[in-house]
């Protein structure tokens, strides 16, 4: 089992990084793609937002009772192959309906993706060593950016946006029969088939009435927001104020996005821990000192003058918009059931997802526009908008302070549970934590 853990590790963050490039390589591709299908910014904020959001979100939750009630790596394997014919399907889009649709497409197939990773990993890694398992998987990100970005920019350069989408897809294909034929699942942390699971509505009551989970929860939603407001608008932003290229955009981007990315979330990983050995309320006080973090940073780097300057404060906002993921991920895996895992991921996800990764493109899109129409900043409409967005990590801070100081009796109720459990020895649980008083 070891062995087959760091297998498991690697495998799933190939998954993963499939996953982000296919995604991320949107951001890159909206500067060709608004050339020649004639878009406005609420339109990309569209693709790169709604249309992509909305059904990722609402189909995490299904496809994670799906693989909490039958087989995590199944699900995987079927989404990855889904996502990556999506994705070379939307290379013949040719206006921005279709295009939309095919989005959607995509996003059906990368929900089945993460709950069902994260619910792997929480099987095979005990929780003194969870965060930085995901923090390791959660990589995928970044790097998926990264390489999204950079490959994007290129490839779009070299062969054009439409070969572009067709290439990164078929990428992806030949990796969902490799998750069915060699991953195995481990016994805590998949309920086998026929296993009872509670119901759905009674399970997101018991959940949200958990004032550790529901304020984690929140807090995810609301640093997303910023996140994904500038994941999805730097590109569009340094190009009309600084004037870049789209190869020079790749280059900048990819190391922002990917480099800081991948060092904030391994780091957070690491942290929380270090800190959570000696106190498990780490692992969701280092969110909060990140929500409280991105403000300052964000503003300084969307209102310094200097492309130098800008993308130098962009490193450490950057670096706190990663560095909560897999501090978060880990505590919320550890106040749920085995059986829930996936459930508990999608719930993160369609959160974060709705108010970030959907919500957030389309109304700063928006925003743009309201602004470069109305008061005339053609070209610092996205300074603005999407300097409000940084506003959203403060508010993020305050819920993960709540959480943290709820957070101990959480892990001793799963404790004092464990033993009444079919099965049960998830070392999650069952592993030594001081529980301080709080």
């Amino acid at each position: 089992m070891p062995v087959h853990r760091w297998y498991a590790l690697g495998l799933l963050m190939l998954v993963g990084l499939c996953n982000y490039i296919d995604r991320m390589c949107m951001s890159i591709l909206q500067v060709p793609i608004k050339q020649e299908l004639g878009l406005t910014d609420t339109q990309l904020g569209v693709l790169t937002g709604l249309a992509f959001s909305l059904l990722y979100t609402t189909m995490t939750v299904p496809l994670a009772r799906l693989a909490d009630r039958t087989s995590r790596k199944a699900v995987i394997a079927a989404a990855v192959v889904a996502w990556s014919l999506m994705t070379m399907a939307c290379g013949f889009a040719t206006e921005f309906r279709t295009l939309a649709v095919l989005r959607m497409g995509v996003a059906i197939g990368e929900a089945g993706c993460v709950p069902s990773s994260h619910a792997l990993l929480s099987g095979f890694f005990p929780l003194q060593q969870r965060a930085r398992a995901l923090a390791t998987w959660a990589l995928v990100f970044p790097l998926g950016t990264l390489v999204g970005i950079a490959a994007g920019g290129w490839l779009s350069q070299a062969i054009g946006w439409r070969h572009t989408f067709t290439m990164l897809g078929a990428a992806g294909l030949a990796l969902g029969p490799l998750v069915l034929l060699t991953l195995r699942e481990p016994a805590h942390g998949a309920a086998p088939i026929g296993t009872a699971v509670p119901a759905l509505r009674a399970t997101l009551v018991t959940l949200w009435r958990s004032p550790a989970f529901r304020n984690s929860a929140i807090g995810g939603a609301l640093i997303a927001y910023p996140l994904n407001a500038e994941l999805f608008w730097n590109g569009p932003f340094y190009g009309r104020v600084y004037g870049l290229t789209l190869s020079q955009l790749a280059v900048y981007l990819a190391l922002l996005s990917g480099g800081a990315g991948a060092l904030g979330l391994w780091g957070g990983g690491f942290i929380a821990d270090a800190c959570g050995r000696r106190d498990p309320r780490w692992y969701l006080l280092l969110p909060a000192c990140c929500g409280f973090g991105i403000a300052p940073l964000m503003l300084l780097q969307y209102f310094v003058d200097g492309l130098a300057r800008s993308l130098t404060f962009g490193v450490g906002a950057v670096v706190l918009l990663n560095a909560y993921i897999a501090s978060q991920a880990a505590a919320n895996q550890t106040m749920v059931a085995p059986n829930l895992r996936a459930l508990a991921a999608a719930i993160n996800v369609l959160l974060a997802g709705t108010v970030g990764a959907a919500i957030a493109p389309f109304a700063t899109g928006v925003l743009s526009d309201l602004i470069a129409h109305r008061y005339g900043l053609q070209a610092d409409s996205l300074r603005y908008a999407i300097g409000i967005s940084a506003l959203f990590g403060i508010a993020a801070g305050v819920c993960f302070l709540r959480a943290a100081r709820h957070f101990p009796a959480e892990i001793a109720r799963q404790r004092a549970q464990t033993p009444a459990r079919a099965g049960a020895g998830d070392p999650a649980v069952t592993a030594s934590v001081r529980v301080p008083r709080s």
